[in-house]
């Protein structure tokens, strides 16, 4: 059996769900999913695992450190996401505060396990469409994957730091620098522009490869706000 659909639906803050049964084996569906949320707490109370959602916070600040755009002024920065948004770095230059972290996951699954899952009530969120008496399937299918990822099976998970900007119809907007990069965004302003290296959309380190269980729990989800100084992050000025 083929089959393929796209489903979009709601859990915490904000998921993208994507469901393609056009596998080679039958009755296989693989789901990618994306999780947005603004603190750690968010993702707490969203229902995933602490775990989970410290570990996707500190990848997701790791990479704003190293990644995000450098400018040396402030009007530079604020042009290209939003006004007084942009903080200063210990060596005088500029970047933009982060907004939040985005989880991607991604995982295959068959009949057996969606019936299995819905034996056990695993329902994640009760979003989407009745599966049954055991919950939604969509809920299930989010289920299954937060169980993967707990695992860190053969299916992976990843972070990437969440900015805001205003869109070209002058509203405000949330997204990670690589959605920003697919639209069209340059950041010509940036230092890294100005010295010749392009932005480019690159794939994060997967979060599972490196999971640390316990080690950040406590003091990660103790963060429950954005926009904080990032003055001892150490980037250079070149």
């Amino acid at each position: 059996m083929k089959r393929s659909q796209y489903v979009q639906l709601s859990l915490a803050t904000s998921v993208a769900l994507a469901i393609s049964g056009c596998n080679s084996e039958p009755d296989t569906i693989s789901v990618q999913q994306k999780f947005n949320f603004q603190s750690v707490q968010e993702c707490v109370d969203g229902k995933l695992p602490v775990d989970i959602c410290s570990d996707a916070y500190i990848k997701a600040m790791a990479e704003h450190r190293s990644r995000a755009p450098l400018y040396d002024n402030q009007a530079d920065c604020d042009a290209d996401f939003v006004e007084n948004w942009c903080q200063q770095e210990s060596n005088g230059k500029f970047i933009p505060k982060l907004g939040g972290f985005q989880i991607s996951a991604d995982g295959t699954f068959t009949q057996a396990d969606l019936d299995r899952a819905k034996a056990a009530g695993m329902d994640a969120g009760n979003s989407g469409n009745s599966g049954g008496s055991g919950g939604s399937t969509n809920g299930l299918l989010t289920g299954l994957l937060i169980g993967n990822m707990l695992s860190g099976g053969n299916r992976s998970y990843y972070s990437e730091p969440v900015y805001r900007y205003r869109d070209d119809r002058g509203g405000y907007a949330n997204s990670t620098l690589n959605q920003r990069i697919d639209s069209g965004s340059t950041f010509s302003r940036s230092r890294q522009a100005q010295m010749g290296n392009s932005f480019k959309n690159t794939r994060p380190i997967s979060v599972a490869s490196s999971t640390s269980r316990g080690g950040f729990g406590s003091q990660a989800s103790a963060r429950s706000g954005w926009g904080g100084s990032s003055k001892s992050s150490g980037r250079s000025s070149s």
